[in-house]
């Protein structure tokens, strides 16, 4: 199976659509049976903010997508700069790090960033 690996650094709410473009491709992938993953840093995180905008149509996408299998993980460092901790919830995210990223990178067939 095909892995995609999408990196989204652009804001959840940004006028340009970036993040909303993201999720769309995600989903498009995992219809196209790919192993998708969506990996959030800098503003790209705030997309699994529990407290984004519930009306957020990236963040209402985020969620379906998560329920029907995208692996989404969310950078460390970013979250510390946002003045989350490790307890901070994340529903359906994994915490990760640069490191983590970089052993996505070497393994995805395939990589795309917003």
């Amino acid at each position: 199976m095909t892995k995609a690996l999408i990196i989204l650094h652009a804001a959840p709410d940004a006028p340009d659509n970036r993040s909303y473009t993201a999720i769309r491709l995600a989903g498009a992938m995992l219809a196209d049976n790919k192993d998708v993953c969506l990996f959030l840093v800098e503003d790209g995180v705030r997309l699994a903010d529990p407290q984004l905008a519930a009306d957020n149509s990236s963040r209402a996408l985020f969620y379906e997508l998560l329920d029907v299998g995208l692996d989404a993980h969310a950078c460390g460092g970013t979250m510390r700069r946002l003045g989350w901790d490790e307890s901070y919830p994340l529903p359906g995210v994994k915490k990760s790090s640069m490191k983590g990223l970089s052993t996505l990178i070497s393994e995805a067939d395939e990589i795309v960033t917003f």
